[in-house]
């Protein structure tokens, strides 16, 4: 039986970015399930960010993204419209099992290739890279249940004493950070949860 891994995540987070594919990577090598939990930005919950951190914080993600082989530099910030509509979308691909689909797409155009997700147009183009029907993505944008969803996400955060993404909860445990995914994975084999060999 496959453990649970809720895996707290914002679009306007570069980290985060970085952490996807190795997130959603996780149950390839693990019994484990991935429940991906799309928070609100921490601009947009009145937590504000010294300018200087964030020029430090784009130099860092892209030393960072140069290590792991990913794009990055290209970026629209999708603060507002653009982070709340990716994740009511992200709670629809959840339901459709395509979550990592448009999780990675969709963060991929934010921070490598500077797709404006508060456009019809931008996030038509991620959500069909995602294989998502753009009807059902469009409707979920103005679905109020989406939107509980995750607002409970974010108040979840807050609950377990965090505010900054990513964050990995394993059974209890946190890890606050993409580059705490190598101590997750060290858990994971800890508690035997690797899966057999081919």
């Amino acid at each position: 039986m496959s453990q649970v891994i809720d895996y707290y995540f914002s679009f306007r987070s570069p980290y985060s970015y970085l952490s996807g594919p190795r997130a959603f990577a996780l149950p390839e090598r693990y019994a484990v399930e991935i429940n991906f939990r799309g928070v609100i930005p921490m601009a947009m919950r009145g937590q504000s960010v010294p300018r200087a951190k964030r020029l430090n914080t784009l130099r860092d993600v892209d030393r960072e993204a140069k290590r792991l082989g990913m794009p990055f530099g290209q970026i629209y910030d999708p603060i507002g419209d653009g982070a709340l509509r990716c994740l009511a979308v992200s709670e629809f691909a959840k339901d459709a099992g395509r979550a990592a689909e448009f999780v990675l797409a969709a963060s991929k155009a934010i921070w490598a290739e500077a797709v404006d997700v508060s456009s019809d147009q931008g996030l038509r183009t991620v959500c069909e890279k995602a294989d998502l029907g753009w009807a059902g993505c469009h409707e979920a944008i103005g679905d109020e249940s989406m939107a509980e969803r995750f607002q409970r996400n974010t108040d979840a955060l807050a609950e377990l004493g965090h505010w900054g993404v990513p964050v990995f909860d394993f059974d209890g445990e946190l890890f606050w950070g993409q580059d705490r995914i190598q101590d997750l994975d060290a858990a994971l084999a800890a508690a035997g949860l690797a899966q057999p060999e081919a």
